[in-house]
């Protein structure tokens, strides 16, 4: 029975089984403390090789262990296990003997023995066993590294054509198990490093069920392996040469000997971007990455860094151009495509061989009306507002139709099939495109809420249809925005489809719209006046400034031909600005010459509403005359608006010194009660009951006479407009109180300044 002594490093261990005791006592006499003893035959054959060196035995032990000494040395294949085989002199020659010698015995001694002659077959027959073991480890590090390079000539073509992280760590995993002829190899990247979490995300080899053993182990200690976190955390390769020594958990311990794993190496992949992790591979023989193999790994390892580094940075360079693709092609504010987007998809439409014969219509929607939510409720409740009627839009159209912001509060809608019927004909489209305009005009339409407020806004609507009114992309959202202008020229709410007498109409207004903005900036404006009479004495006692625009040729452009153009288009303000000076200023001129009059200045409300300031105005014709002497005039039509809103402007406006009239009266439904609520102290006739007087079954002078008398009760002056006979201004003047004003051809048309100062010293 073998009695264990504890091996001690670089000592050798003879296994000694005899069977007389005194022979025994006589080798441990002459073989003394050089060696490791150790007696008996007993146990597996696998422990015995691992343990001994030498075995020394005598024919008695031969016969007795034959076929254990057999398997004993095939155990230790390919290293040997010499047998010294001890006879004594007495004996004869046995006749087994020599035909063992070379098959279970490699030498043979006869006892009694000197001590040097021992000692020298001793370190003979264990020199040979030294020399057999260099050359088995040399074959085992020229095996480690040739099955390295073919790892690594293998997996360099993974790298290269790999297309994704997964295919990448799979199909290395396995060419390094099925090349390399390891028993396991995975890949592992820390998800969150402060608790190690290591997601193992691919793995290979015949032992590959040891990896849920392991992931089960990390779950339970909540961490990886010491190994496999010292080698991520400080970027070095760690070589575990025993799994059995090195691993704690004995369940885990356990599994890894049933799975036949014996060493391991951990090679780091601290990668530019993403998570860093390892590269674990295992080996069924200890000790068995020596400093060769290990460079070989490590350059396998640094090659699936690269190809991670190049397909993670390829993901994000395409993260990247699917972000700018996004913000290029998206408006910012309502997630809606933009207009190169629109472009780009129009052109890929109309280009595609394939949809030639396709027929569409484009749905250019204009809202009626933002401005003055914007301008009242601010920038961002408006850009609430746009993110709404977005979503609404889009609710409106069918899932195939293209919703689209072109800018500002314009939106497109293309469509380009239409449904059930197939039919390609474009009056087809047409009905369906009218049926969506009206169905978007609909829902845009419904009250809307923003913060404390509830707004309506309607919409315009133009359609152009393709290819009947083009095939390039641009040309066909003109036609829509052309025929969106239609719409507008009909009324809120309108839908018009584009007729080729819209672009001259377009450029009509186009080339107007460029000689209004140069003439502002060159002052190529008049002011021309028309004189306000007392209608008893006929003195002048105001004047109206009235604009016209001299042109080159001669002929002067009455306002009447420009001042909705000039509103729509946003001049309303610089040239309102200029007309209220200029007529300060000229006023001031005429006070200097000794004329005391008034001045009448039409008042556009979008110059004011909704967030004008009173003071602006007074500041403009304070360097010339007091408020006071100033006459602003607003249409009854605009007094309709936001109530609150106009009533509070017009306050400020009368604080701030100026008079204030109201023009047209009589033909905007003014109720009484509103009328004693605004701050106006003087009431215009509009010229159209003036024209009536004096004609047959007329109720002008009976509607007049009710006029002047409300003026009078209400403290309010009046002016009627239109006087062009004798006859009227009697009329007038019988129905009217003492301060009753009017104007008219009767007296002067409106004139230049030069020629109201004539009529002044007249």
């Amino acid at each position: 029975m073998i009695a264990p002594t504890g091996r001690q490093e670089n000592i050798f261990q003879i296994v000694i089984a005899l069977a007389s005791s005194s022979n025994k006592e006589l080798l441990e006499q002459l073989l003394g403390r050089s060696f490791q003893l150790s007696y008996g035959l007993t146990g597996r054959a696998e422990q015995l090789a691992e343990k001994a060196d030498l075995l020394i035995v005598d024919v008695v032990s031969l016969q007795r262990h034959y076929h254990l000494i057999r398997e004993l040395r095939r155990s230790a294949r390919p290293m040997i296990l010499p047998v010294l085989l001890v006879i004594e002199s007495r004996q004869g020659p046995h006749p087994k003997v020599a035909s063992e010698l070379g098959i279970s015995v490699d030498d043979i001694l006869r006892i009694p023995t000197s001590k040097a002659e021992l000692q020298a077959r001793i370190k003979n027959l264990l020199r040979l066993r030294t020399l057999v073991k260099e050359q088995d480890d040399a074959r085992k590090k020229v095996v480690g590294v040739v099955s390295a390079l073919r790892t690594l000539s293998a997996c360099d073509s993974v790298v290269v054509r790999s297309e994704s992280e997964s295919e990448l760590t799979s199909a290395l995993c396995q060419k390094i198990t099925e090349q390399g002829g390891y028993n396991l190899a995975w890949i592992g990247f820390w998800e969150d490093q402060s608790h190690l979490a290591l997601n193992i995300c691919a793995m290979a080899g015949p032992s590959q069920g040891f990896v849920a053993d392991l992931k089960q182990s990390m779950n339970q200690q909540s961490n990886c392996t010491e190994a496999v976190a010292d080698s991520i955390r400080t970027n070095t390769t760690h070589i575990v040469n025993d799994l059995n020594e090195t691993i704690v958990s004995p369940e885990l311990r356990a599994r890894a000997l049933q799975h036949d794993l014996a060493a391991a190496i951990v090679l780091p992949l601290n990668t530019e971007s993403g998570p860093s992790g390892c590269l674990t591979i295992y080996s069924d023989r200890i000790e068995y990455f020596d400093h060769s193999e290990r460079q070989l790994l490590e350059r396998l390892a640094d090659n699936l860094v690269f190809g991670l580094n190049s397909l993670r940075a390829a993901i994000v360079r395409k993260q990247q151009a699917s972000e700018i693709q996004y913000l290029a092609y998206t408006d910012s504010l309502t997630g809606l495509p933009n207009r190169r987007h629109l472009i780009d998809y129009l052109e890929r439409t109309l280009s595609d061989p394939e949809k030639r014969e396709t027929v569409g219509a484009i749905l250019f929607v204009d809202l009626d009306g933002f401005k003055l939510i914007n301008d009242a409720l601010g920038h961002d409740a408006g850009d609430e507002v746009l993110r709404q009627l977005a979503q609404r839009l889009q609710a409106a159209v069918r899932d195939s139709d293209l919703v689209v912001r072109q800018g500002g509060d314009e939106f497109i809608v293309v469509i380009h099939n239409v449904p059930r019927s197939g039919t390609q004909d474009n009056v087809a489209v047409g009905d369906v495109a009218f049926h969506l305009a009206d169905r978007i005009i609909t829902h845009l339409s419904e009250p809307l809420t923003i913060g404390a407020h509830t707004h309506s806004l309607n919409a315009s609507v133009g359609i152009s249809l393709f290819p009947e009114h083009g095939r390039e992309p641009t040309l066909l959202i003109e036609n829509a925005d052309k025929a969106m202008y239609e719409a507008k020229r009909q009324g809120s709410g309108c839908v018009r489809l584009f007729s080729e007498d819209f672009s001259t109409r377009r450029q009509h207004r186009f080339s107007l719209e460029a000689k209004l903005r140069h003439a502002l900036a060159q002052e190529q404006f008049e002011l021309y006046y028309q004189p306000i009479f007392e209608l008893d004495s006929c003195r002048i006692v105001a004047a109206e400034a009235l604009i016209r625009w001299p042109q080159p040729n001669g002929e002067i452009v009455m306002p009447g031909s420009f001042m909705s153009l000039v509103e729509e288009i946003g001049l309303i303000i610089p040239l309102g600005n200029w007309i209220l000076e200029t007529a300060a200023r000229q006023l001031q001129a005429w006070h200097k010459q000794g004329f005391e009059l008034s001045m009448t200045v039409n008042l556009s409300i979008n110059q004011l509403y909704p967030n004008g300031n009173a003071s602006l105005f007074a500041d403009l014709v304070k360097p010339y005359v007091d408020p006071s002497w100033l006459h602003l005039e607003v249409t009854e039509h605009a007094l309709m608006g936001d109530p609150v809103e106009i009533e509070l402007l017009l306050r400020a406006l009368r604080d701030e010194g100026f008079q204030l009239a109201i023009d047209d009266f009589g033909t905007g439904y003014s109720s009484l009660s509103r009328l004693q609520q605004l701050s106006i102290q003087t009431l215009k006739i509009d010229r159209s009951f003036v024209s009536q007087l004096c004609q047959p079954e007329s109720k002008s002078e009976a509607l007049i006479a009710i006029i002047h008398q409300m003026a009078k009760s209400l403290n309010l002056r009046t002016i009627a407009e239109g006087i062009e006979t004798e006859q009227q201004r009697q009329l007038l003047l019988a129905t009217s109180s003492d301060n009753a004003w009017g104007q008219g051809f009767l007296l002067s048309p409106a004139v230049p300044a030069d020629e109201f100062s004539r009529l002044l010293d007249s």
